[in-house]
């Protein structure tokens, strides 16, 4: 699977990070390390071919955003973290967040 291709003038670093999760939460993307970084675009993509992933905002919640095998979301404007859990181990995500 091809990881996501962004090309604009207008964005100060797009970073690519692969992440390999199991069957228990841990934390996928930090807060900003950069107080002035606003994160414009911000996607998650499942590279399992079987299995499903679970996208969730915060340390203490169980429950997020499913993201089915071979599938992304979007998040526009998010300068959160994220956390994910896979009903299989070893699965790959793929993070690509872009930055002003």
């Amino acid at each position: 699977m091809a990881n996501i291709q962004i090309s604009t003038p207008f964005l100060r670093s797009i970073s690519h990070t692969d992440i390999t999760v199991g069957t228990s939460k841990i934390q996928i993307l930090a807060l900003p390390t950069n107080i002035s970084e606003k994160r414009i675009v911000v996607i998650v993509q499942n590279q399992s071919s079987t299995a499903t992933i679970e996208v969730i905002g915060n340390a203490t919640e169980t429950v997020g955003l499913s993201v089915a095998p071979l599938a992304s979301i979007k998040l526009d404007n998010y300068n959160g973290q994220l956390y994910a859990f896979s009903t299989a181990a070893g699965t790959v995500v793929h993070i690509a967040v872009a930055s002003v």
